[in-house]
């Protein structure tokens, strides 16, 4: 998490909604998810040291909605771009 704060504050990487800003320190802590661009079952054949190292390097964090949307629609890593930016009209 640490890795994705940016002075403390941690928000989603496809809409930009920050839950502490939203919610306050109490109700908002600990909210954003984060997303698996490659799946972990993906990763076969490797040592543990090897998935965790590359699986780190493949994570994004977002907030439930987007992360349901993620999911629900199949949107693979190399269209979450387009879908940032789709959104990102509204």
């Amino acid at each position: 998490m640490e890795h994705f704060s940016k002075n403390g504050i941690i928000s989603c990487n496809c809409c930009g909604f920050e839950f502490k800003s939203f919610y306050g320190e109490v109700y908002g802590t600990s909210c954003i998810e984060i997303h698996h661009l490659k799946p972990i079952f993906q990763y076969s054949g490797k040592s543990n040291s090897q998935t965790i190292d590359e699986a780190l390097k493949n994570l994004l964090p977002v907030c439930p909605n987007c992360h349901r949307v993620i999911h629900k629609n199949h949107i693979t890593a190399e269209a979450i771009p387009m879908f940032k930016q789709q959104i990102m009209l509204r």
